[in-house]
């Protein structure tokens, strides 16, 4: 593994990584957890990917709630290289959460919770440090399913591609409406392929109204 070139972390973190990595392919020949199966495209596209927002925010403490997190990303690597960070995973899918639970007792991760459900029922309000999402839905779709649990001047993080920009101009009323407004955008180039990618970090200025999120439902049919 190379993450070492890339971050400070100890060979039992790489060892870790090592056993995500394994256990990612092994469940992933019974569900479908990623379409990257090989080895060093999973390091580069989703530990690296993952792991890369620290270089922009201190990640190394507090409370992160990651939604939609699907095989963990990037929610477990960053538990992994920041174990005083404590990490939320919140997912659907019961197969996914089996797989997440699996990960976190087989790499002894303490600093990880595993919640079964939806962002809109969670009770944890203005309560996060930090909201991490990767590949969910449009930021107009996404800001009302994740602010209202961040706390006062705590941050969305939300992993985007080329799309970013354009989701940020139709998510302006959204933000508006939900007293959040863009902290800083940081592009960045993934180190093997050069790939490219967009962080977009959203500052939290006051409670949202207790009205939100509405349901999914409303929420994707008209979102704010």
């Amino acid at each position: 593994m190379r993450l070492q070139e890339y971050f400070s972390l100890t060979n039992e973190q790489v060892a870790k990584f090592e056993k995500y990595r394994d256990l990612l392919l092994e469940w992933n020949e019974k569900f479908n957890l990623t379409a990257i199966t090989d080895p060093d495209e999973i390091e580069e596209k989703h530990f690296i990917d993952s792991l890369l927002a620290s270089n922009y925010l201190d990640l190394s403490k507090g409370r992160l709630l990651d939604i939609g997190s699907g095989a963990g990303f990037p929610g477990v690597p960053l538990a992994i290289a920041f174990p005083k960070l404590k990490v939320t995973l919140l997912e659907s899918n019961g197969k996914k959460v089996s797989f997440l639970n699996e990960v976190k007792s087989q790499l002894g991760l303490e600093n990880v919770a595993v919640v079964n459900g939806r962002a809109e029922d969670l009770k944890q309000r203005d309560y996060f440090d930090f909201v991490t999402a990767r590949a969910v839905k449009q930021l107009n779709i996404l800001a009302e399913l994740s602010l209202p649990f961040v706390r006062v001047h705590g941050l969305l993080v939300a992993y985007k591609g080329s799309s970013a920009e354009e989701e940020l101009e139709e998510a302006k009323s959204a933000l508006r409406k939900l007293n959040s407004s863009v902290k800083f955008i940081k592009s960045y180039e993934l180190p093997i392929s050069k790939d490219n990618r967009k962080l977009l970090v959203i500052s939290k200025t006051k409670p949202c109204q207790k009205k939100y999120p509405r349901n999914y439902s409303e929420i994707v049919k008209q979102p704010l």
